[in-house]
Protein backbone atom coordinates (compact mmCIF):
# COMPACT_ATOMS: atom_id res chain seq x y z
CA UNK A 1 0.00 0.00 0.00
CA UNK A 2 2.54 2.54 0.95
CA UNK A 3 4.21 1.71 -2.56
CA UNK A 4 1.24 1.89 -4.60
CA UNK A 5 1.10 5.50 -2.14
CA UNK A 6 4.49 6.04 -3.14
CA UNK A 7 4.13 5.59 -6.78
CA UNK A 8 1.20 7.78 -7.12
CA UNK A 9 2.97 10.81 -5.25
CA UNK A 10 6.00 10.83 -7.72
CA UNK A 11 3.94 10.78 -10.48
CA UNK A 12 1.67 13.86 -9.31
CA UNK A 13 4.75 15.70 -8.39
CA UNK A 14 5.81 15.03 -11.74
CA UNK A 15 2.91 15.72 -13.56
CA UNK A 16 2.36 19.50 -11.80
CA UNK A 17 6.04 20.11 -12.13
CA UNK A 18 5.78 20.08 -15.72
CA UNK A 19 5.45 23.52 -16.95
CA UNK A 20 5.57 23.09 -20.71
CA UNK A 21 1.59 22.05 -21.16
CA UNK A 22 0.15 24.50 -18.67
CA UNK A 23 -3.69 23.94 -19.49
CA UNK A 24 -2.90 20.49 -19.32
CA UNK A 25 -2.21 21.15 -15.51
CA UNK A 26 -4.90 23.51 -15.09
CA UNK A 27 -7.30 21.16 -16.29
CA UNK A 28 -6.03 18.35 -13.73
CA UNK A 29 -6.03 20.60 -11.05
CA UNK A 30 -9.77 21.32 -11.76
CA UNK A 31 -10.75 18.01 -11.62
CA UNK A 32 -9.08 17.34 -8.41
CA UNK A 33 -10.36 20.66 -6.31
CA UNK A 34 -14.23 19.89 -8.63
CA UNK A 35 -16.57 19.53 -5.42
CA UNK A 36 -19.17 16.64 -6.28
CA UNK A 37 -21.31 17.28 -2.73
CA UNK A 38 -24.25 19.10 -4.57
CA UNK A 39 -24.42 16.12 -6.39
CA UNK A 40 -23.79 13.47 -3.51
CA UNK A 41 -25.98 15.33 -1.24
CA UNK A 42 -29.18 13.25 -0.44
CA UNK A 43 -32.20 15.21 0.32
CA UNK A 44 -34.21 14.86 2.70
CA UNK A 45 -37.77 16.05 3.54
CA UNK A 46 -38.85 16.19 7.72
CA UNK A 47 -35.85 13.64 8.07
CA UNK A 48 -37.03 11.20 5.75
CA UNK A 49 -34.81 10.30 2.35
CA UNK A 50 -36.81 12.94 -0.44
CA UNK A 51 -36.67 10.46 -3.40
CA UNK A 52 -38.35 12.72 -5.41
CA UNK A 53 -35.18 15.29 -5.82
CA UNK A 54 -32.48 12.96 -6.70
CA UNK A 55 -31.07 10.90 -9.81
CA UNK A 56 -32.77 7.69 -9.93
CA UNK A 57 -31.75 4.85 -12.06
CA UNK A 58 -33.65 2.35 -13.67
CA UNK A 59 -32.56 -0.38 -15.87
CA UNK A 60 -34.42 -2.41 -18.44
CA UNK A 61 -32.90 -5.80 -16.57
CA UNK A 62 -30.68 -6.42 -13.98
CA UNK A 63 -30.17 -10.37 -14.78
CA UNK A 64 -28.88 -11.84 -17.57
CA UNK A 65 -29.22 -15.36 -18.60
CA UNK A 66 -26.59 -16.22 -21.07
CA UNK A 67 -27.58 -19.81 -21.41
CA UNK A 68 -25.34 -22.57 -21.63
CA UNK A 69 -21.42 -22.06 -23.06
CA UNK A 70 -18.54 -24.06 -23.00
CA UNK A 71 -15.61 -23.48 -20.73
CA UNK A 72 -13.45 -20.48 -22.02
CA UNK A 73 -15.68 -18.45 -23.82
CA UNK A 74 -16.65 -14.77 -23.10
CA UNK A 75 -19.86 -13.72 -23.35
CA UNK A 76 -21.03 -9.87 -23.17
CA UNK A 77 -24.09 -7.83 -22.39
CA UNK A 78 -24.60 -4.64 -22.30
CA UNK A 79 -27.41 -3.49 -19.58
CA UNK A 80 -28.96 -0.42 -20.34
CA UNK A 81 -30.64 2.89 -17.75
CA UNK A 82 -31.72 5.59 -18.23
CA UNK A 83 -31.82 8.54 -15.18
CA UNK A 84 -35.47 8.52 -14.22
CA UNK A 85 -34.85 11.36 -11.33
CA UNK A 86 -34.77 15.12 -11.21
CA UNK A 87 -30.92 15.63 -10.48
CA UNK A 88 -27.67 14.34 -13.05
CA UNK A 89 -26.20 10.29 -12.23
CA UNK A 90 -23.24 9.65 -11.05
CA UNK A 91 -22.17 5.76 -11.46
CA UNK A 92 -19.09 6.23 -8.88
CA UNK A 93 -17.36 2.98 -8.80
CA UNK A 94 -18.53 -0.83 -9.07
CA UNK A 95 -17.53 -4.19 -7.26
CA UNK A 96 -17.66 -7.77 -8.65
CA UNK A 97 -17.66 -10.97 -7.39
CA UNK A 98 -14.53 -11.68 -9.19
CA UNK A 99 -12.19 -10.98 -11.87
CA UNK A 100 -13.83 -12.96 -14.55
CA UNK A 101 -16.56 -10.66 -14.47
CA UNK A 102 -15.50 -6.83 -15.55
CA UNK A 103 -18.09 -3.93 -16.83
CA UNK A 104 -17.49 -0.97 -18.26
CA UNK A 105 -19.29 2.65 -18.15
CA UNK A 106 -18.61 6.13 -18.41
CA UNK A 107 -18.54 8.59 -15.35
CA UNK A 108 -19.37 11.21 -16.95
CA UNK A 109 -22.81 12.26 -15.32
CA UNK A 110 -25.75 11.57 -16.82
CA UNK A 111 -28.73 14.33 -17.50
CA UNK A 112 -32.50 13.40 -16.09
CA UNK A 113 -33.60 12.02 -18.79
CA UNK A 114 -30.75 10.29 -19.84
CA UNK A 115 -29.80 6.70 -20.91
CA UNK A 116 -26.77 4.99 -20.55
CA UNK A 117 -25.05 1.47 -20.63
CA UNK A 118 -22.70 -0.60 -19.01
CA UNK A 119 -21.02 -3.12 -20.82
CA UNK A 120 -20.45 -6.48 -18.84
CA UNK A 121 -18.11 -9.08 -19.95
CA UNK A 122 -17.72 -12.81 -18.35
CA UNK A 123 -14.64 -14.88 -19.11
CA UNK A 124 -15.70 -18.13 -18.53
CA UNK A 125 -11.97 -19.61 -18.50
CA UNK A 126 -11.51 -22.59 -15.69
CA UNK A 127 -15.01 -21.82 -14.57
CA UNK A 128 -17.43 -24.82 -14.51
CA UNK A 129 -20.85 -25.30 -14.46
CA UNK A 130 -23.86 -23.19 -12.48
CA UNK A 131 -21.96 -19.72 -12.94
CA UNK A 132 -24.25 -16.59 -10.95
CA UNK A 133 -21.76 -13.36 -11.16
CA UNK A 134 -23.09 -10.15 -9.66
CA UNK A 135 -21.56 -6.59 -10.19
CA UNK A 136 -22.67 -4.36 -7.50
CA UNK A 137 -23.06 -0.42 -8.82
CA UNK A 138 -22.35 2.44 -6.66
CA UNK A 139 -23.87 6.19 -7.39
CA UNK A 140 -25.36 8.92 -6.37
CA UNK A 141 -29.12 7.33 -5.94
CA UNK A 142 -31.31 6.09 -2.84
CA UNK A 143 -30.27 3.18 -2.04
CA UNK A 144 -27.28 3.66 -3.96
CA UNK A 145 -25.93 0.42 -4.75
CA UNK A 146 -27.69 -1.86 -7.62
CA UNK A 147 -27.06 -5.49 -8.46
CA UNK A 148 -26.72 -6.77 -12.26
CA UNK A 149 -26.06 -10.69 -12.49
CA UNK A 150 -24.75 -12.95 -14.99
CA UNK A 151 -25.81 -16.02 -14.94
CA UNK A 152 -26.12 -19.38 -16.98
CA UNK A 153 -24.23 -23.05 -16.88
CA UNK A 154 -20.33 -23.75 -18.05
CA UNK A 155 -20.06 -26.47 -19.90
CA UNK A 156 -16.04 -27.92 -18.53
CA UNK A 157 -13.73 -28.76 -21.22
CA UNK A 158 -14.12 -32.91 -21.63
Amino acid sequence: MKKGFAIFAVLFLAFISCKNDTKKNNTFAQAVTTDLSKEMEIPTKEGEVDTNNMAKITFEETVFDFGKIHEGDVVEHTFKFKNTGNKNLMLLYHKTTCGCTVPEFSKDPYKPGAEGKIKVVFNSKGKKMAQNKKVKIFSNTYPNMTTLTMKGYVIPKG
